[in-house]
């Protein structure tokens, strides 16, 4: 599959895809889909060094990876839990309501999709950028619990939101 990158070839798996094949497979018996999908874990790393750890280039900005999902301890007195979507840089922010995923041919509730934002900075001085993705997460409970994450940048202009683009002058208060 290494070589197989040439014309023609176009990996976009529909959503459907996504949660039935690729996400319950790889939970249930840890199907390898390294050649396609790498695991990732994506809090330790910046949106702009995650198209280098896919195994498939993408002339579409868009690429795929299994994370898993790290929590962190919330500060409510509640038992809700915390995802921690939190880099170096900056952070994945949710944006909107999640969106239900159902089975094409059942019409069953198979899964949900978060849409997400990355927030390069922290705190008030966070600035939105260009890079988006969405998580898809799977109804069934499994004991290996992932979630698959496509990544996109939502324009041609790559470097905008790139430290190595910016000057020390430039950088926000």
């Amino acid at each position: 599959m290494d070589n197989f990158n040439g014309m023609g070839y176009r990996f976009h798996p529909t959503e459907d895809e996504i949660i039935n094949h690729f996400l319950e497979l790889k939970m249930k018996y840890g199907t390898d889909f390294s050649a396609v999908i790498k695991e990732v874990d994506i809090s330790n790393f910046e949106p702009w060094e995650l198209p280098d750890q896919s195994p498939l280039s993408s002339d579409d900005q868009e690429w795929y990876f299994f994370s898993t999902i790290a929590y962190k301890p919330s500060n409510k007195s509640t038992s809700k839990r915390v995802v921690e979507r939190t880099t170096r840089a900056g952070f994945w922010k949710v944006t909107g309501k999640d969106r239900e995923i159902y089975d094409d041919n059942s019409g069953q509730l198979i899964g949900k999709r978060k849409a997400l934002v990355f927030y390069q900075g922290h705190g008030s001085n966070a600035v939105k950028t260009n890079w988006a993705m969405h998580e898809y997460h799977s109804q069934t409970v499994h004991q290996n619990t992932y979630v698959l994450c496509r990544l996109r940048r939502k324009s041609d202009d790559a470097e905008d939101d790139q430290p190595s683009s910016r000057s020390a002058s430039t950088s926000r208060h």
